[in-house]
């Protein structure tokens, strides 16, 4: 299901949710994730509904465009690209996308990565602090988070898609997999 890193199986995206509920007011979709996506008592702090920047539409972009995403947006933001894992295969091979850093990135890069996907559409959906803060967004069917630090020590972005068939391939491969991955 997930990248081998060091021995743990999925260690980058395992916490990431799965749907989020797409309410549209006026022509305008507000993303509004279900209270259990991003939960309190795993530090997530929820950001308002609205946006500075009107969110993508509801389509649903190829793995390969997303990665693109991520990838201009790093750049943008300064920051170099880490080590390249192997791609997915198997069920969850067009459900997963991202991206990992050379190291930690600094405040202004995070800020200057968090701008960089809003400006493509991506919205902000939750915060979470220390010790390994982090920030989920959303756009379309895709749920993204931004890791800094942690067991990778480095900026990391992993991006799931969050539909029936990516969400049924996740639990499949999760019943498989085993408790240490």
């Amino acid at each position: 299901m997930g990248r081998t890193v060091g021995g743990r199986r999925g260690a980058k995206w395992a916490g990431v949710a799965a749907l989020a509920a797409v309410a549209v007011a006026g022509g305008v979709a507000l993303v509004a994730a279900p209270a259990e996506e991003y939960p309190a008592t795993e530090g997530w702090v929820r950001e308002p509904a609205t946006s500075k920047i009107a969110p993508r539409g509801v389509g649903d972009r190829s793995r390969a465009a997303v990665s693109a995403e991520l990838d201009d947006a790093a750049a943008e933001a300064g920051l170099a690209a880490g080590p390249v894992y192997p791609a997915e295969v198997g069920g969850t091979a067009d459900c997963i996308a991202d991206w990992t850093g050379d190291g930690p990135a600094d405040e202004a890069q995070l800020a200057a990565m968090e701008t960089a996907l809003e400006e493509r559409g991506w919205q902000v959906m939750a915060r979470r602090g220390g010790p390994v803060p982090g920030v989920a967004l959303s756009s379309g069917s895709w749920r993204l988070e931004l890791h800094n630090g942690g067991l990778l020590n480095t900026a990391t972005l992993v991006a799931r898609r969050s539909t029936e068939p990516c969400n049924e391939a996740f639990r499949r491969a999760e019943e498989t997999r085993g408790p240490l991955g």
